[in-house]
């Protein structure tokens, strides 16, 4: 692809839901060529704009040829301005190019355009401002966008997976533990519970009783994977969350299940409260006739959770990079 052709793209907001379905077979021509494993459909699409989750915006914004044909995206996400203002406004970028226009600087115009755009919300709100992005540790396309832009890799994350055909250890929760389904009328004290369980972890952002409420009624959620194991005094002491993506599980002719959140409140760590609970887990998974399980998990988790995923029968199956580039250092206008 040539700059005299780079130059003949334009850019604008996607309009909605008339967008989708051009966005979502553009997410298939890439995967095409990226082979993630990874489908990202029409309905998801849908359900994602339908169902705006609390606390920060979220655009997209489209590159297309004079034909109309859809070459490049930016997926960008914003922190609430209104949510602590003295804080450093966070923000996140997932860029997209059609294979066929890969290489000829199109990925570098729409990271500067997410960049500015986080750059005018920083003055604005006259606070510091950071992009964050991510990339498959073994897709070296993906991490040359954000390298020869001067991010900064700060973390990694580790996707594992384990085949539930192996035996599964049968849960042991310490004497006057019992775990059970979590329900809506308690959500205020799961909020708490979660906040105390992840409060040491890094980028730690409260949970709020919206956004718990949210996940609650999105229609994917399934609350037979979702338990929590309450303590003798029947304080909610920790808690398990899985998931089955059935859609993509047809689509890629797989059977995997997702122990997507697992966590101990302070206080009661150390007794096997969180083994317990991803045993009980992995059980619900299997009953639900998936074949293998998957979660994800930082590699400097703080609560030593790689070494309990690994005891029970999890490696890792690929690794995600976080990068971090500094957009404004301090409060007040910019230049």
């Amino acid at each position: 692809m040539t700059d005299q052709l780079l130059t003949s793209t334009q850019s604008r907001p996607s309009i909605g839901h008339a967008d989708l379905p051009a966005i979502a077979a553009f997410y298939d021509i890439c995967e095409q060529v990226d082979q993630f494993g990874h489908t990202t459909t029409l309905a998801n699409l849908q359900r994602r704009l339908d169902h705006p989750p609390p606390g920060g915006t979220h655009q997209r914004q489209l590159w297309e040829t004079p034909k109309g044909e859809l070459v490049g995206l930016v997926a960008l996400w914003l922190d609430n301005l209104t949510d602590a203002p003295t804080d450093v406004l966070e923000s996140r970028v997932g860029i997209l190019v059609h294979p066929d226009w890969r290489g000829a600087h199109l990925e570098a115009e729409l990271l500067s355009w997410a960049e500015q755009q986080v750059r005018e919300q920083a003055q604005a709100a006259q606070r510091p401002a950071q992009l964050c992005a991510g990339a498959r540790a073994d897709a070296p396309y993906y991490r040359a966008i954000y390298e020869t832009a001067g991010y900064e890799m700060i973390r990694q994350f580790h996707t594992m997976a384990r085949s539930l055909a192996d035996p599964i250890p049968q849960p042991r929760l310490p004497s006057g533990f019992t775990s059970r389904p979590t329900h809506a009328n308690e959500a205020a004290a799961w909020v708490e519970m979660f906040n105390e369980s992840f409060v040491d972890h890094w980028h730690f952002t409260p949970m709020t009783l919206d956004r718990r409420q949210f996940r609650l009624t999105y229609p994917t959620y399934q609350p037979e994977f979702d338990w929590v194991v309450v303590a003798p005094d029947c304080t909610l002491a920790g808690f398990c969350g899985g998931a089955i993506d059935h859609e993509e599980n047809t689509l890629t002719n797989r059977k995997e299940g997702w122990i997507n959140i697992l966590g101990t409140r302070r206080g009661y760590r150390r007794q096997g409260l969180a083994r317990a609970m991803l045993l009980q887990g992995l059980h619900q998974l299997h009953r639900a006739g998936m074949e293998t399980a998957l979660l994800g998990v930082d590699s400097q988790n703080p609560n030593q959770a790689m070494g309990l995923y690994e005891s029970a029968g999890f490696s890792v199956k690929k690794t995600h990079l976080t990068y971090q580039k500094i957009l404004a250092e301090a409060t007040g206008p910019q230049p």
